[in-house]
């Protein structure tokens, strides 16, 4: 996975979050969002920046994809969108939910429902 990859990736992860709306929070043209998500152009160093502080990751993940809090993140992130709206994360699969992705979202579920409850009673 390339770096516009993970762009990509963390930016879907925000409900209602545009390459247009990215573009404005970080001062640049929903076009170049978009080039760096093709993996057509590579941001400046002074964009990296703005771009992991943005999604709260290190520069080490968008260039290599190496920050094991991201995954975590990820994972978080898809249980709250399953919990709020199956029907978002199924048609954000294009309808292609295998056994075993149901199997994972469940037990992702399963593991918040258990911290969040934990959280609640401390």
């Amino acid at each position: 996975m390339k770096f516009g990859d993970r762009l990509r990736e963390l930016r879907k992860m925000r409900p209602n979050l545009s390459q247009k709306k990215l573009g404005e929070h970080l001062g640049l043209a929903e076009s170049t969002i978009s080039m760096y998500e093709q993996n057509r152009r590579e941001p400046e160093y002074e964009i990296l920046i703005k771009i992991a502080d943005y999604f709260d990751v290190s520069i080490d993940y968008l260039l290599r994809g190496t920050d094991p809090k991201v995954q975590d993140k990820i994972f978080e992130d898809e249980a709250k969108r399953i919990l709020n709206d199956p029907k978002t994360f199924i048609a954000a699969r294009d309808g292609e939910i295998t056994q075993e992705i149901l199997d994972a979202a469940l037990e992702i579920i399963t593991e918040q429902l258990k911290e969040g409850g934990k959280k609640k009673s401390d």
